[in-house]
């Protein structure tokens, strides 16, 4: 259930926004699927709508800028004073996987507030570069988290599956839409979880809706909101996506060309059976597909005490 403040619906965690499709990696089970989708690049005057209107009644704890790989976005910092134009939020974190943050100009590092580097075993960043980014982070005052993932779960399958039982234990224990809410704010719309978004883009199917909310300016998009954030019933994405429960893999790249070959498999082969039954009795130790809830959790805690003292 989500927290009601001053008439808005507290989510107590980031919203999320795509602020490019593309990336410079191709990490084989990216949840977003950013080696298969178009190239994509998100207009600053259309976040600041989005999120203006959707302020009058949502309060995140901040905003992820988030990809494909966000640093590919040729107008980041208008991104960035857009975000907070909105009065959304004073918050502004990117998650990134670091490779193009040493070009980042001194401007963006005085505008961001927090970055966050996903580091892959595929693709290492030299010690002396993590080592020299740390100081900027320090002379800049943005706070600078790492992680490092070297496994990741299967995401979605491109063949599916037609067993409704399953779509709904795969539903009911993704951490993605109900522990993380990692919302996702796209084109006018907000949806749930950031699958949702790019699944359709991929499996160009009929039955697959669209999964997300319109953002309107009506005075009854509250209520309307509300009710699709506490609705227990499955995405019409879910019949393709394996939330937290894939089966696991190590983390590699893969030819962008050959990337969704591992997935032309029903939901039933790629869905690590023993683990959603695991998962069902303890939700707490749900992993994604390259994160732990707990972890959120923990970074959430630290954040807040570098925010109880942070001044802009």
């Amino acid at each position: 259930m989500y927290t009601i403040s001053n008439n808005k619906i507290d989510t107590g965690r980031y919203c999320e926004i795509n602020v490019v499709h593309h990336c410079n990696l191709s990490c084989r089970g990216c949840t977003h699927l950013s080696p298969t989708v178009p190239k994509y690049i998100a207009d600053p005057e259309k976040i600041y709508r989005d999120l203006s209107i959707l302020s009058k009644s949502y309060i995140p704890r901040g905003v992820k800028l988030v990809g494909g790989e966000p640093l590919l976005h040729p107008n980041i910092i208008q991104v960035i004073e857009a975000v907070r134009a909105s009065g959304i939020t004073k918050f502004v974190k990117m998650i990134t996987n670091g490779h193009l943050l040493s070009k980042a100009s001194d401007l963006f590092w005085e505008k961001i507030d927090a970055i966050e580097i996903s580091l892959y075993p595929s693709k290492p960043i030299n010690p002396e570069t993590l080592k020299t980014l740390k100081q900027k982070a320090k002379d800049s005052k943005t706070i600078l988290e790492s992680s490092y993932w070297d496994d990741f779960r299967e995401s979605y399958s491109e063949l599916g599956t037609e067993n409704t039982e399953l779509v709904q234990k795969i539903y009911s224990t993704c951490a993605v839409a109900h522990v993380w809410r990692c919302h996702t704010v796209s084109e006018g719309y907000l949806y749930k979880c950031p699958q949702s978004v790019f699944i359709p883009k991929v499996i160009q199917k009929e039955n697959l809706q669209n999964d997300g909310i319109k953002i309107t300016d009506s005075g009854d998009f509250f209520e309307q909101l509300l009710a699709y954030l506490n609705s227990e019933k499955p995405l019409e994405s879910c019949s393709h996506c394996l939330g937290c429960v894939g089966k696991r893999f190590n983390h590699e790249q893969v030819n962008p060309k050959l990337w969704r070959s591992p997935q032309q498999f029903t939901s039933e082969e790629l869905v690590d059976l023993d683990y959603l039954s695991f998962v069902e009795k303890q939700p707490s130790k749900a992993k994604g597909s390259h994160r732990e809830v707990s972890l959120p959790e923990k970074i959430t805690n630290i954040t807040t005490k570098l925010l109880n003292n942070y001044r802009k």
